[in-house]
């Protein structure tokens, strides 16, 4: 693992390592690091599903022009 020298805001790192109940600045970075990425994959994720889902507007169904609009 790479070292890396960082200025930390100490209150936020406090905080941080309280909410996810780690002991040391190492594992409490590294800790919120991972829940980052977690996080950020997840939400990429859902949108992808989202854009997918039958719940999405498809094209043809935008506007009052539309067929699907007029069946309504």
């Amino acid at each position: 693992m790479r070292s890396l020298r960082i200025d930390l805001d100490q209150e936020l790192l406090d905080a941080a390592a309280e909410i996810m109940g780690t002991a040391d600045s190492n594992t409490t970075v590294n800790e919120a690091l991972r829940r980052i990425v977690v996080h950020e994959r997840q939400l990429r994720n859902l949108e992808r599903l989202m854009a997918d889902s039958v719940f999405s507007p498809e094209p043809h169904d935008i506007g009052t022009d539309s067929p699907a609009v007029a069946e309504r």
